[in-house]
């Protein structure tokens, strides 16, 4: 019993720390459009603390490294590092309270447009990726610390110069141009999806796929047929 409830507490806490950590996250959205190289990247790097953060939370053991690196980047660049990064403790990170997010599955067609004539790429493509990844939520955040409506990883996201993850347009174009990479690459559709969800190493060193990975390209290319309808 005193297992059972010490695991409803760190489920509970953990749920928490990732309620509060996406709120935080897609408030950036509203204000970044007008923001400096300077002040994008200090974003990114604040996003990127608070998924180490919950990791660190949640036990893993190379959270605790990776939090400690971010802070030597952050001192380096001049950042002031939030109090909650610099304490032992998440409790400073629980105080953080999200606003409701505000969804609407056409408020991104314009941009899923623009993306699309610019990658070359289909819209119904990118608008069935997005629904896979994310089911249109700009503020999504997998376990993994995937981001926003095409699921980044941060060094992903930061390959594709993409600062901020959770800002609609950086990401539905950074995302869009990292699937075209992947079908120039590997010459087709579905191994370009398989790149995307599961890396790019699983399709060019013939590794095993992840059951995961088949059932999301099913789904992907599912909803690319009822999209194109």
């Amino acid at each position: 019993m005193k297992e059972n409830r010490m695991s409803s507490t760190r489920y509970f806490l953990t749920a928490i720390l990732w309620t509060g950590l996406i709120g935080v996250l897609w408030t950036n959205t509203a204000f970044g459009q007008n923001d400096s190289p300077h002040v994008d990247y200090e974003r990114f790097l604040l996003q990127r603390m608070m998924i180490a953060k919950v990791r660190q939370y949640n036990g893993e053991s190379s959270a605790s490294m990776l939090l400690q690196e971010l802070r030597k980047e952050a001192k380096r660049n001049g950042i002031t590092i939030p109090a909650w990064a610099k304490s032992g403790s998440s409790k400073k990170l629980i105080r953080y309270r999200p606003r409701h997010q505000r969804c609407s599955l056409n408020q991104y067609n314009e941009l899923i447009m623009k993306a699309s004539r610019t990658h070359r790429l289909s819209p119904a493509l990118i608008k069935a990726v997005i629904k896979v990844e994310s089911g249109f939520v700009n503020g999504a955040i997998s376990h993994a610390g995937a981001q926003g409506l095409m699921q980044l990883m941060p060094d992903t996201a930061k390959d594709l110069e993409v600062f901020d993850a959770f800002d609609p347009k950086a990401n539905i174009f950074g995302g869009t141009r990292l699937l075209r990479r992947h079908i120039d690459e590997f010459g087709s559709l579905k191994k370009a999806l398989i790149a995307y969800n599961a890396g790019p190493d699983v399709i060019s060193k013939g590794l095993k796929i992840p059951r995961e990975t088949r059932e999301y390209m099913k789904k992907v290319i599912h909803y690319y047929h009822i999209y194109k309808k």
